[in-house]
């Protein structure tokens, strides 16, 4: 209970005070019932906020998505890979036959990446590889299984599909 306080006009607590003070003032104060629902309902919003930023960033997988649109983002996000340098990322990308194809090899697929596609790209070939168009995606066997248009050089010249194959409810690249 409050410390009672004597004033000139008889025992009022702190908080009578207070109170007394913030109503002469025009201030509203809030209840400690309005502070307890407002900090459940901040701390309610923030986990809620977590939640959908965990689901968003795990389920933010290119790959994810079903059908032609999906095998497009797919191949798209393997050619920035490239052209980023980023050969763990690319791996990530590929299906699982393949990467465990180049298991064996001096760093992993990362390292085999690296010496068949990375070290031979200067900066300028590189930013050739960004510059690569995604065509359409022709979704085959039962939706299993994709094939994606690229295409390269000055007006679309050099032309080449790229196979993406259906695994674990994600697209995989297979063969390019």
């Amino acid at each position: 209970m409050p410390e009672q306080v004597k004033s000139s006009s008889g025992e009022r607590s702190a908080g009578e005070r207070i109170s007394r003070a913030a109503r002469s003032t025009g201030t509203r104060l809030w209840s400690t019932r309005r502070r307890r629902l407002t900090t459940i309902g901040t701390s309610a919003a923030l986990v809620a906020a977590a939640v959908t930023g965990i689901l968003v960033f795990w389920d933010s997988d290119p790959g994810a998505e079903p059908g032609a649109k999906g095998a497009r983002k797919l191949v798209m996000a393997y050619i920035d890979a490239l052209a980023d340098d980023d050969m763990r990322e690319a791996c990530h990308l590929l299906h699982p036959k393949v990467v465990s194809s180049m298991a064996q090899a001096d760093g992993g697929c990362p390292g085999a990446m690296r010496s068949q596609i990375g070290d031979r790209l200067s900066g300028k070939e590189r930013s050739k590889v960004g510059d690569i168009d995604v065509g359409a995606a022709r979704v085959e066997g039962e939706g299993k299984v994709a094939r994606v248009e690229v295409s390269a050089g000055s007006g679309g010249s050099r032309k080449s599909t790229v196979t993406v194959e259906r695994v674990g409810g994600h697209w995989r690249v297979l063969e390019d």
